[in-house]
């Protein structure tokens, strides 16, 4: 995994194992739409608005549509 990659499905796994399995997972203001195999080691979560951090350094969320 490279920078910035996030969590394995494993490690997310073990840590949602504390929870009940009908509990919802609160994303913030980003709603989530799929998951989506991205390479042999690689999925992601993708979500309805772009985010992304521009040269400066800033983080930009745009709406989908």
């Amino acid at each position: 995994m490279g920078p910035n990659s996030g969590i394995t499905v494993g490690d997310l796994i073990e840590q949602l194992k504390v929870f009940n399995k009908n509990d919802e997972l609160y994303m913030g203001s980003l709603t989530y739409y799929r998951l989506k195999k991205r390479g042999d080691n690689v999925v992601q979560l993708e979500f309805n608005e772009t985010v992304y951090m521009d040269s400066q350094g800033v983080i930009h969320v745009d709406q989908v549509e």
